[in-house]
């Protein structure tokens, strides 16, 4: 278990402190590489790979008046398979019928070659705090349980006495695992 806690640390200071590299230019990869943990980051970058080399529309559906949604039919050249983006212009909602982003909690080739140009960055809504650089990050709050910072995905949001705190305990137990292997040694 200490061991598990190790390496989540190791790669919780590596996602904090380096940057892979963007390989495509979009604004979502760039955003990708400030949210996301490496490892996820790289699973987003193939997901923008295959959007640009792979994916083209077939088919387009304007918004429905009642309903907002507009469909995007988008042929998958890899999997010589078409899918359907469904938007919906009053919510900001995106859905792919290959359900990727449901199964992975990553958003789909098809869903960024149609909409990484509308964006600016990927929506918040879109962003699982789980796979994001700031999972293991919890709020501070004071005794009586009030929030004193608040966190956002951007990378917008203030990690002070929450960062502070991190790295205490971060001090503490490896201090502590210092110790440890000091008195095997002086065991022996």
């Amino acid at each position: 278990m200490d061991q598990q806690r190790h390496n989540l640390k190791l790669l919780e200071v590596q996602s904090h402190n380096s940057m892979p590299e963007t390989l495509f230019g979009s604004n979502w990869e760039a955003h990708a590489v400030k949210v996301y943990t490496h490892e996820v980051f790289f699973d987003f970058q193939e997901e923008v790979k295959f959007s640009v080399n792979a994916c083209s529309v077939c088919g387009y559906t304007p918004p429905d008046p009642v309903t907002n949604f507009e469909v995007s039919i988008v042929e998958d050249a890899n999997k010589q398979k078409r899918y359907a983006v469904e938007y919906n212009r009053r919510t900001t909602d995106i859905r792919c019928s290959c359900k990727l982003f449901e199964r992975k909690g990553i958003l789909c080739n098809h869903i960024i070659w149609i909409y990484s140009g509308n964006f600016k960055e990927i929506p918040e809504k879109y962003i699982l705090r789980r796979w994001s650089k700031n999972a293991l990050r919890n709020p501070v709050c004071d005794l009586n349980g009030n929030l004193l910072e608040n966190y956002d995905l951007t990378g917008n949001s203030k990690f002070g006495m929450s960062r502070v705190w991190s790295e205490i305990y971060a001090t503490g137990d490896i201090s502590e695992e210092e110790e440890e292997g000091e008195e095997v040694e002086n065991e022996e």
